[in-house]
């Protein structure tokens, strides 16, 4: 099983155990389609959840979980993080990839490569990528169409259009 990491528990909601999920997507209503999730906190081992209802919301989604039936044991998950078998998601669009799936690819400009992609960060208001540059050091750029170019994940390639003032 290929876990892929949607979200992040942030509260409870209600006295009944919902719980608030910040999604990674926040147009992603895959939670509603699944039946179960994994649940991981820090490195220790992840465990599945049946999931008893699931809808999305202007601020993430709202979930209920088998067996949590209370504020308080919704609140235990606070901060846990949710991962699906990406197996059960559904299928990608042309041109539509997982913000995972670019940890590791090798992102190359006009002058050649740039290095190598370190860890994809979420932010408000805007999702960049941390490039481990080639000569030493890292940067962090905008996942923007302005400068992004081809994103081959099964090559394992991002090539931007221009770098004027990216890398500066």
């Amino acid at each position: 099983m290929k876990l892929l990491e949607l979200g992040i528990i942030t509260r409870p909601h209600g006295v009944r155990g919902e719980v608030r999920v910040k999604l990674h997507n926040p147009d992603s209503d895959a939670l509603a389609s699944l039946d179960s999730v994994q649940l991981r906190f820090g490195k220790t081992p992840e465990r599945t959840m049946k999931i008893q209802g699931a809808r999305h919301t202007a601020k993430g989604a709202l979930v209920k979980f088998v067996g949590v039936v209370d504020m308080d044991a919704a609140e235990a998950l606070r901060d846990y993080v949710v991962l699906a078998d990406r197996a059960l998601l559904p299928p990608l669009q042309p041109g539509e990839y997982y913000l995972s799936d670019l940890v590791g690819a090798t992102v190359s400009g006009p002058e050649g490569t740039i290095g190598t992609v370190r860890e994809v960060c979420i932010h408000p208001t805007i999702e960049t990528i941390v490039i481990d540059r080639a000569e030493g050091g890292s940067v962090e750029l905008p996942l923007v169409d302005e400068w992004l170019g081809k994103v081959d994940t099964e090559a394992g390639q991002i090539e931007l259009l221009s770098l004027d003032g990216l890398l500066d």
